[in-house]
């Protein structure tokens, strides 16, 4: 009740400031018109009296003038020459004035000039005939000035400066200066009457502020506080309805802790009646011993130190029956309104029982959610480890092409997708994709893409519009048209720079040449991956040719559509100032300047999109031989002394074609070999190359025809050969090995133990290391039992002749590339073998053997060949030689 008498008396508070607010203002309007108006007409009444006083000047004047001409005495010509000058100076002031339009406005207790603009006319008057008063008045002002140059005894009637005063020319001047003064006064009239109106205007105004303050406010307050008046005792009336029909116990205490009120709902629960319970003191009548202090405790910090609202506050009440009920206190003061102290404790009890069992449902049910939202969160984090698997190494190695992906996702898993691969050794392939969305589901189609270009990779598929069109077969199925990918494909022939691009829905990418600093888009259009079975790719394809030393840019739409936060897309003209600043940097700088840009412009480090981005350098170009001479005249042979002394640039069209002699301890020129890619190291002096002979050896890189052991250790060698249909066929095979040697008398147990060491090193690689997609990632894990596919072979052959035992394993795989090879042999020189790094097979296949020959064709077959003296004791830290050659599908044409 108290409440809304405050709100009414507000509500006309308010409403009184308002009708004030409004008469307020209306009186300020009348009353700045009316003084502005008065100043304004002040100014006008100077205006007037300076053109009047241009009319006495102009007369007094030519009295004077007479005078002075009249005059004899020296004294008095001096005083009449000193008030014909000041006239001068006043009538010269004043016209300056008039001519600019001045006027004059009273700011304190003064009159000031303000910048102003003269009437039509009164422009007319001053600047134009009949009257031209700006000329006339200037002549007569310079004709007077020029009279009072005149020495006194030339001061005639006759002197023509004395008739010029006197010139007819000024004869209608002091008929314009009168016309100029009626002017004013004209003009002056008409602001008068202008402000009278103005006052008129504002009276109405102000009579009709009073209307409507009237009607519109003041009589509706008044009905207001009418119906609120008589709404009080309504309000009343349902306040008591409404505490004794709430569902709920309301219970009313004195200062004194006794019951006032007592509703409806606890008179039914308890079977206490309010009349029976009136004066009772509460806590004693209904709250047990054990929990009345904290309820207690609770009343005096209202009642007594004035604190209004208190928190929950759980205890038992009792009832007639004796039984206890478990109730939920929430309790407020109320306040007197004169003395603002509590003057009544106000506690609402509900029912508890039913809550703590829903609490309790709560809490299992949100304890099952948490286990399911972990399991998901698992789930998904899984999904994002895989899918960071499924990506190749960000360092991009190509044949012809070096650079560096970075995908950044905006969720645990993403929807970008980048990859590459290589085939027939000269043929590199760029792939950027981008699912429509985010999450597990744009997982899965990144998944399925990685899944379709493995299986293109077997099948030595390279040419774009071919790849796109199997990933939109791939796609279709596996989304049917509910999730679309759009996908950037771009094959390069590193023999002769021809660069073919096709495109789904993609963003173009940028093209950067070598001398050029602005970047261009390659242009190829396209239906996104899984929209259409229709979709074609070939008849849109491209095709340019670039040159050693040009870049390539390709990235997703997440860079240029990222927003600000006012929703301004980062867009094509950032990026591409980006890209024409840092065009030559690398591309850990770009990316960087790139993703900082994004930042400042997103206003956070949190992307709305996953952004990849790839940018790769044309480096070289990959030549193939084209000599079919078997013969050993067309090696580049190079002496180890040569070669230390300094670097010599090895070119790739040479490296097959490069053989390095050594004559000593070589392990220090490692790094070089690596560098240079000298595959080729052979000693100079050994016997057993000797009575093998070397031709045999610097003409492996003409690829054989009956395999490399038997065409290095000849036809009359003792032979077995032994093919594996399952892992388990290892220990087989070397106990067949073995018993084959020892019938044939080889009683070296240190080289018997050698070859078995490098044959299940050797075995273990086919097996487990070789089978690997485009992207060197292995397909199976070490030493898991595994059957060899329908379409996979490994074969082992071992020969014994001349007192040379050899070792040759094959399969069809094709992975391993010379520049891998290098870097194994390096690192474990430098480093040693450690467990779980890689390389360290090869490391010991050199090591333990008197020459090592690896030959690939890629993706095709690998050779790894061994051969030991036997003649001599076996070393294990031996220099050997080694030889690994590299064969593209196309060399093997043209040979």
């Amino acid at each position: 009740m108290n409440q809304l008498f405050k709100r009414i008396i507000a509500y006309m508070l308010d409403q009184y400031q308002t009708v004030l607010t409004i008469l307020a203002v209306v009186s300020t309007i009348a009353y700045l018109v009316l003084i502005y108006d008065l100043k304004d007409h002040e100014g006008d009444s100077a205006l007037i009296r300076l053109s009047a006083e241009q009319i006495q000047l102009y007369h007094q004047t030519n009295l004077l003038v007479s005078q002075l001409v009249a005059a004899d005495d020296k004294g008095i010509r001096r005083q009449i020459r000193t008030k014909i000058l000041e006239n001068m100076t006043r009538f010269n002031d004043t016209h300056s004035s008039l001519v600019r339009g001045v006027r004059l406005v009273r700011e304190g207790s003064r009159l000031v000039h303000k910048p102003a603009a003269l009437s039509p006319e009164l422009r007319r008057l001053y600047f134009h005939e009949p009257h031209d008063l700006d000329r006339r008045i200037n002549g007569y002002i310079a004709a007077t000035k020029s009279m009072l140059s005149l020495p006194d005894e030339a001061l005639t009637p006759d002197n023509p400066k004395v008739k010029a005063v006197f010139s007819k020319k000024f004869d209608g001047l002091s008929e314009g200066l009168e016309s100029a003064v009626s002017q004013y006064q004209g003009e002056s009239e008409y602001r008068f009457n202008t402000t009278m109106d103005m006052q008129n205007l504002m009276y109405a105004l102000t009579l009709m502020s009073l209307v409507i303050v009237g009607v519109f406010i003041l009589r509706p307050l008044v009905f207001k506080l009418r119906e609120s008046m008589g709404s009080l005792k309504e309000q009343k009336d349902f306040s008591e309805n409404l505490i004794n029909t709430t569902q709920a116990f309301i219970v009313g205490l004195d200062v004194e802790g006794k019951i006032a009120i007592f509703n409806q709902f606890a008179e039914e629960n308890t079977g206490w009646l309010h009349e029976e319970l009136k004066g009772v003191e509460f806590f004693e009548q209904f709250i047990p011993a054990d929990e009345r202090e904290a309820m207690l405790r609770v009343f005096n910090q209202m009642m007594r130190e004035g604190t209004i609202f208190e928190n929950e506050i759980e205890t038992q009440m009792s009832i007639r029956s004796g039984e206890f009920l478990r109730i939920s206190w929430h309790n407020i003061a109320i306040l007197d309104p004169k003395t603002q102290k509590p003057s009544l404790f106000l506690a609402t009890g509900v029912y508890i029982t039913q809550r703590k069992h829903a609490e309790q449902e709560l809490r299992k049910t949100m304890g099952e959610l948490g286990k399911l939202s972990d399991r998901l969160q698992d789930e998904v984090n899984i999904a994002a480890a895989l899918q960071k698997a499924m990506l190749p190494n960000p360092k991009i190695d190509l044949p012809g092409l070096q650079g560096q992906a970075k995908l950044q996702t905006s969720t645990e898993v993403g929807g970008d997708y980048y990859d590459y691969f290589q085939v027939a050794g000269h043929q590199s392939i760029l792939l950027v994709g981008d699912v429509s969305g985010h999450g597990v589901a744009a997982g899965t189609m990144v998944s399925a893409a990685k899944a379709g270009i493995s299986s293109l990779i077997h099948e030595g598929i390279s040419k774009p519009s071919e790849i796109l069109r199997s990933l939109n077969e791939t796609m279709l199925a596996t989304a049917h048209q509910s999730l679309l990918m759009t996908m950037a494909c771009i094959r390069l022939d590193a023999r002769n720079g021809h660069l073919t691009f096709a495109n789904a829905g993609h963003v173009l990418p940028y093209l950067r040449r070598k001398n050029d600093r602005d970047w261009n888009m390659i242009e190829a259009s396209g239906l996104p991956l899984g929209k259409s079975a229709e979709a074609d790719f070939v008849s849109t394809e491209s095709e340019i040719q670039i040159e050693v030393g040009d870049r390539l840019f390709l990235f997703t739409d997440g860079v240029v559509e990222e927003e600000s936060p006012m929703g301004e897309a980062f867009g094509y003209e950032r990026l591409e100032a980006l890209l024409n600043h840092y065009g030559d940097a690398e591309p850990e700088i770009l990316y960087e300047q790139i993703l900082t840009a994004l930042r400042l412009h997103r206003g956070g480090d949190s992307f709305t999109d996953d952004i990849t981005m790839l940018l790769v350098n044309h480096t070289d170009r990959v030549l193939n031989p084209t000599t079919s001479d078997l013969e050993a005249s067309d090696i580049i042979r190079v002496s180890e002394d040569f070669y230390r002394k300094a670097e010599h640039a090895i070119p790739r069209i040479s490296r097959q074609f490069v053989v390095l002699f050594v004559e000593g301890e070589f392990s220090d020129l490692f790094p070089r070999f690596t560098h240079d890619g000298i595959c080729r190291v052979l000693p100079k002096h050994d016997d057993l190359y000797e009575r093998l002979g070397w031709d045999r050896f610097l003409t492996q890189h003409h690829p054989g025809l009956d395999g490399d052991l038997h065409c290095l250790t000849g036809k009359t060698a003792l032979k077995r050969q032994f093919q594996l249909t399952h892992s388990d066929d290892k220990v087989f095979l070397m106990d067949e090995i073995m018993a084959w040697l020892s019938e044939n008398n080889l009683p070296d147990v240190d080289h018997s133990n050698a070859l078995v060491m490098l044959l299940e090193e050797m075995v273990e690689n086919s097996l487990y290391a070789a089978p690997r997609d485009g992207q060197d990632k292995a397909y199976y894990l070490k030493g898991e039992g595994r059957e060899l596919k329908e379409n996979e072979e490994i074969s082992v052959d071992v020969t014994l002749d001349n007192g040379v035992l050899g070792l040759m394993v094959t399969d069809n795989w094709g992975t391993l590339s010379p520049a891998t090879f290098l870097k194994h042999l390096e690192h474990a020189m430098q480093e040693g073998i450690v467990a779980g790094v890689g390389g360290g097979g090869l490391y010991m296949m050199w090591r333990m053997s008197d020459y090592l020959q690896i030959r690939v064709h890629p993706h095709r077959q690998t050779q790894v060949t061994v051969l030991w003296d036997l003649n001599k004791p076996f070393e294990m830290n031996a220099n050997t030689g080694f030889q690994c050659l590299y064969h593209s599908e196309q060399e093997e044409v043209m040979i």
